[in-house]
């Protein structure tokens, strides 16, 4: 971790006037869109917003994934520049496991929606499976924005 933190690039990351600030608001951008994104979708998925066809919500989990490359690329750039940090803080620890569950659910729920969204009219033909999906959805993508705030301040 310290040949990575000591390389040319992020050193960049953390001393250019730029990199920092245009990395972590990429970060932010991938943020809005995949956590903006599996909020409606998870949230759909308990009952809310009853317009919003479920046929639908397989196609925004493709444009979620726009996001969730945007910040991994982000991510692993900002990381670069206090790696030695990182690797050994717990809320950045906990932040990256609840990113990695609610990503691993997202490409479980897509292909669930792509075979089975058709045949619910409404959100009791939803199996209690994907609402349960949803929630948990939802408390990751939860954890994952609050302890990735706390890394910066504990």
């Amino acid at each position: 971790m310290e040949w990575l933190e000591s390389s040319a690039f992020a050193e960049w990351v953390r001393t250019s006037f730029i990199g920092y600030p245009m990395l972590l608001t990429l970060h932010s951008v991938g943020m809005a869109i995949m956590v903006g994104i599996m909020f409606v979708v998870s949230l759909r998925l308990v009952g809310s917003f009853s317009r919003l066809p479920y046929v639908s919500l397989e196609k925004l989990i493709s444009i979620a994934w726009i996001g969730f490359v945007i910040n991994l690329i982000s991510g692993a750039a900002i990381f670069t520049s206090q790696a030695t940090f990182y690797v050994t803080s717990g809320p950045f620890l906990l932040k990256l496991a609840a990113v990695l569950v609610g990503a691993a659910l997202a490409g479980y729920m897509q292909p669930i929606l792509r075979r089975e969204a058709a045949d619910w009219v409404d959100s009791t033909s939803v199996p209690g499976n994907a609402r349960t999906l949803a929630i948990v959805s939802i408390v990751m993508w939860s954890v994952a924005i609050t302890t990735g705030r706390f890394t910066a301040y504990l």
